[in-house]
């Protein structure tokens, strides 16, 4: 109960901290960022597309449980659920920050443009926070039941307590079989956000849906590994050493998809050799190197580490490992950003140049005595105001997963250990098989 305490105060302190941080960029405007014309998108969309990822990845872990009946995940798909949620919450809430003009958000429900692929994030995102809801509210249902407490649940009164189980089973797989896809819907619309702008040829790619669904897998897998160990704590690991081993292996699987992906757009990128295409690969491999070094180091460590005995099988090594897969996940998506926005999509070759593609600059949309109107690069650092404000998905999630632990059973079930539960253990037992 201490250690949820904490958790619930460092979380509220956030979300302190992050809204009066929104105060004073509402009062003074996005200026406050280090964001331009040149350099629009920046820290808070590579924040947002980190939470989409978590909570896509939470909820394909829980409806493969249901579709694909993987015993072992059994004990944690509540929590795969609550982690969808959270990162719903997250993802949606840092999106807000970077439209300035929060008052004309009506404005995208009264004219929505169906052309856009924002629209079709804003729905899928509503639909996926409904869905991961709603697999929370259904999973809860039969302790809600059995305590006599609990919120919309006065329609189980009528119902006996293996009624209300057999009702939490069949809707959980119902939601399955609906929140799959839509898991799968959701970064895959993300995704086309970018890959759909034609004059960004970092992202102007067929590589960048799969490639970002492979990277919510991993993520998403490894954020419900990282809560489930922290619930069940290292004295128990050991019942569920199985459940966990299986995790990391999904995590190191999509983390091997996920570098294939990368391996054939960069093979693309340098196979062409175009302007565009060199200077790409000057961005990622010579200015930006340190920060593309770490997107493929962190994440390579991790998929190789859970490959292993020693990787997967303790309670230290899979926290270890699955922190750095969360710092080369972030760094991926800020480096979705900086060679994107730094290759300049305009360029000129006059009669008599000697450079060939010469960059037409891009005015910065602003004017201030002793600093240039126009601008063909853009050093592009976070302010201040953009490192606090972005501690508000991290102080949302922490306190929904606070409050929710706090409040009712996420941890694995009773008889949910490992493998085969103590039915299944009574079962086999029986028949002389060993364990």
């Amino acid at each position: 109960m201490k250690k949820n305490n904490f958790a619930l105060g460092i979380g509220l302190a956030l979300l302190l901290v992050s809204l009066f941080t929104w105060g004073y960029q509402l009062l003074n405007g996005l200026i406050v960022t280090n964001m331009r014309n040149p350099f629009s998108w920046g820290l808070y969309i590579a924040t947002f597309a980190f939470f989409v990822g978590i909570a896509a990845g939470g909820l394909i872990v829980s409806s493969s449980v249901y579709l694909f009946n993987i015993e072992q995940l059994k004990p944690f798909t509540r929590i795969a659920s609550l982690s969808a949620f959270a990162g719903t919450l997250g993802a949606a809430a840092m999106i807000l920050p970077d439209m300035g003009r929060v008052d004309r958000l009506y404005y995208l429900l009264l004219h929505p443009n169906f052309r856009s692929p924002l629209i079709w994030d804003v729905i899928v995102i509503t639909t996926y926070m409904v869905l991961t809801f709603l697999s929370v509210y259904v999973q809860l249902l039969p302790d809600w039941k059995k305590e006599g407490r609990g919120f919309l649940n006065g329609w189980t009164k009528k119902l006996s307590q293996d009624q209300v189980q057999e009702v939490s089973r069949k809707w959980a797989r119902r939601i399955s079989v609906v929140g799959l896809p839509v898991a799968i819907l959701i970064h895959t619309v993300t995704a086309l956000i970018f890959a759909t702008q034609g004059s960004r040829g970092w992202w102007n790619t067929a590589v960048l849906p799969p490639d970002f669904i492979a990277m919510a897998v991993a993520s998403g897998t490894a954020l419900v590994m990282v809560i489930a160990l922290l619930a069940v704590g290292k004295d128990n690991f050991a019942q569920y050493g199985g459940a966990f081993q299986t995790l990391a292996r999904i995590v190191a699987g999509a983390l091997a998809v996920h570098f294939f992906l990368v391996s054939v757009d960069l093979l693309m990128h340098w196979w062409w050799g175009s302007h565009e295409a060199k200077n790409l690969l000057h961005l990622l491999f010579g200015r930006y190197g340190w920060l593309y070094s770490a997107e493929l180091v962190l994440p390579a460590f991790t998929m190789l580490y859970f490959f292993t005995k020693k990787g997967n099988g303790s309670f230290n090594s899979l926290i270890l490992g699955s922190i750095l897969l969360f710092i080369g996940v972030f760094v991926h998506r800020m480096m979705l950003m900086y060679p994107a926005f730094n290759e300049f999509p305009l360029n000129i070759t006059l009669p008599g140049m000697e450079v060939e593609g010469w960059s037409c600059p891009i005015a910065l949309g602003q004017f201030q005595e002793g600093l240039p109107v126009f601008a063909n690069f853009w050093p592009y650092a976070p302010t201040l105001v953009e490192y606090l404000l972005t501690l508000l998905p991290f102080g949302l999630v922490l306190c929904v997963f606070s409050l929710a632990f706090r409040l009712y059973n996420f941890l694995p079930q009773q008889g949910q250990r490992g493998r085969y539960g103590e039915a299944e253990k009574i079962s086999l037992s029986k028949k002389g098989l060993q364990l």
